[in-house]
């Protein structure tokens, strides 16, 4: 990795790209079992909490298109893979990824405590925490205090908020790009893949995620048939 790419990852987010996560600091709280702190709907982030504080942080679809900026050809992997093909879990429930950009490989870990079956959500944190190790808003994830007790619930949400479809179709390139790897298929031979199988009408980087999905779909299928 040169001096210039790692400067450009590093480079400081835009205000409007750095969101507010909030975070419990008392135990008793986070319990939902305090006499002390009354939960009332907080301001700033929207949740009906307790006593807690605002971690600054920059989501998963502004990290990637940082990574994107700085080198087209980035990729991750799992560490390793389930008996379906599929990134697989440990004992935890947690993700590893082994994360390349630049030429430099680091090793990334993803959770979602209190959440189950969120594989967006682990692959999205395991991303940003390999992507803080070449520098990627390392500012912020510096800022996060350590006396901080628990992760707080998005407030509204007793239903998390969904992927966009930028953010989709991010994951989804991701997810092929881990594929087309294991078939030793460089970015360009999976573009020109993609481009041949929608026969002109779309392009890699810039097709919508229903799209994606189907290549990837037709992708492992193709692989299944050359085993």
């Amino acid at each position: 990795m040169t001096p210039e790419m790692l400067a450009k990852l590093r480079a400081p987010f835009e205000d409007s790209q750095i969101g507010k996560l909030p975070r419990v600091t008392c135990k008793p709280c986070s319990d939902r079992a305090c006499g002390e702190h009354k939960p009332s709907t907080c301001r700033v982030c929207k949740g009906f909490l307790g006593k807690h504080i605002h971690l600054d942080y920059v989501g998963h679809a502004h990290v990637t298109e940082r990574l994107l900026e700085v080198d087209p050809d980035w990729s991750w992997e799992p560490f390793a893979l389930d008996e379906r093909g599929l990134p697989a879990l440990d004992a935890s429930n947690g993700l590893w990824i082994r994360m390349t950009v630049g030429g430099k490989t680091v090793i990334g870990y993803g959770d979602a405590p209190g959440k189950r079956a969120a594989v967006k959500e682990l692959i999205g944190d395991a991303i940003r925490n390999a992507a803080m190790r070449v520098g990627v808003a390392l500012d912020l994830w510096k800022k996060e205090p350590a006396d901080t007790v628990a992760r707080a619930e998005p407030a509204s949400a007793e239903k998390p908020r969904g992927l966009s479809p930028e953010e989709r179709a991010a994951e989804l390139r991701n997810l092929i790009l881990v594929i087309g790897k294991k078939k030793q298929m460089k970015l360009a031979d999976i573009a020109g893949a993609f481009h041949e199988w929608c026969r002109g009408e779309r392009e890699f980087r810039t097709a919508p995620a229903e799209v994606l999905e189907e290549f990837q779909q037709h992708l492992q299928k193709r692989g299944n048939a050359d085993a």
